[in-house]
């Protein structure tokens, strides 16, 4: 029986991805940090050790024969070298061990800092980008963007020498989590969408950044973790060959549907029951927030971030492999209920 690994797997993603591979009663492995809250890990073989240590690396990897990376550091304004080690040096090792200790498929999760933002000045406001986008080097924001930037070309290296990996690139995540969550400051930190979103319905979100025009891509945190599962057994039912000779790129957006910030706000007021956040604007409190302390606890280049388009399509995924998606609409309907009954919204 196929022994699976999953790096990352008490992390938002993650947990949903054991969740769906337990449910489908297979054998997982899940690698996990010394003291890290395992709910959500049942049926699961739990391996204490950490991603930045080869050693334990190592030992989580012996014996498995697929892989799934979705370890990361996702915090805002850690040091340069805790990006470089999590986000980089940890890919890099998991690479070079992986074909010697006979692991025959690895899903590297990405991010969508390894491919850009988009829209001005490089395209149009409402162009949304594919998987031929290619980041522009000279512009990265911070280090943690520039770590999954550079993870991404390691990844790259590794199937030019024609190794079975394949990365995957989520988009702006939101939902559910598959634990239990006691409040806001309990939600994972790669949750950030429905951090933000409690934050509002709290009256702690200072108000939505720039014009509100800038689009941003949603997708459901459940249909990114399905998608990882699809994506890994490609082939199955064939010859075995991974990834697949039909398949026309390397790496694949698992992406959703496109909003604007304000329109995001707009749908989660309608869902939720309370009234949009003030649009903040590019002057006036914008300027000193960018040029003094940001607001309410978000870095300098995380209010940058939210204030620029971040457009993609999955289309390749959908065409290639029949990734797909529920629409915002139904996601926030279901991710709020789940807020509610969380104590998230009051």
């Amino acid at each position: 029986m196929t022994q699976y690994l999953v790096t990352g797997g008490t992390g938002y993603l993650g947990r949903h991805l054991v969740r769906r591979l337990v449910e489908q009663g297979r054998r997982v492995r899940v690698l996990v940090r010394p003291g890290s809250d395992t709910s959500g890990l049942e049926g699961t073989e739990i391996v204490t050790g950490d991603v930045t240590d080869t050693a334990s690396l190592r030992a989580a990897v012996e014996g498995c024969q697929r892989v799934f990376h979705a370890a990361a550091e996702t915090r805002d304004s850690r040091p340069e070298s805790t990006y470089i080690a999590t986000n980089l040096k940890a890919v890099t090792a998991l690479l070079e061990m992986a074909p010697a200790l006979g692991v025959e498929r690895v899903v590297h999760t990405s991010h969508y800092f390894a491919i850009g933002r988009t829209g001005e000045p490089r395209m149009s406001h409402d162009q949304v980008a594919e998987e031929y986008w290619t980041h522009d080097p000279g512009d990265m924001h911070d280090a943690h963007e520039l770590s999954k930037y550079d993870a991404e070309n390691e990844v790259n290296q590794r199937v030019s020498l024609g190794e079975p990996v394949l990365a995957l690139i989520p988009t702006m995540m939101y939902g559910p989590e598959a634990r239990p969550v006691s409040g806001p400051d309990d939600l994972a930190k790669g949750n950030r969408i429905v951090a933000m979103l409690a934050s509002h319905a709290a009256g702690r979100y200072p108000g939505i950044p720039a014009d509100g025009k800038q689009i941003w891509n949603l997708v459901h945190v459940e249909d990114v973790a399905a998608g990882h599962v699809t994506a890994m057994d490609a082939g199955d039912d064939g010859d075995g060959e991974w990834p697949p000779p039909r398949w026309t790129h390397w790496h694949y957006i698992l992406g959703g549907e496109n909003v604007t910030a304000a329109g995001l706000f707009e749908q989660f007021g309608r869902a939720a029951g309370c009234s949009a956040p003030k649009i903040l604007g590019t002057g006036g409190l914008f300027g000193k927030l960018l040029g003094g302390h940001p607001y309410k606890g978000r870095s300098k280049e995380r209010f940058a971030m939210d204030s620029h388009c971040w457009a993609y399509t999955p289309a390749m995924a959908q065409t290639d492999w029949g990734y797909s998606t529920r629409p915002l609409a139904e996601g926030l309907e279901t991710t709020v209920a789940w807020m509610r009954e969380s104590g998230l919204i009051s």
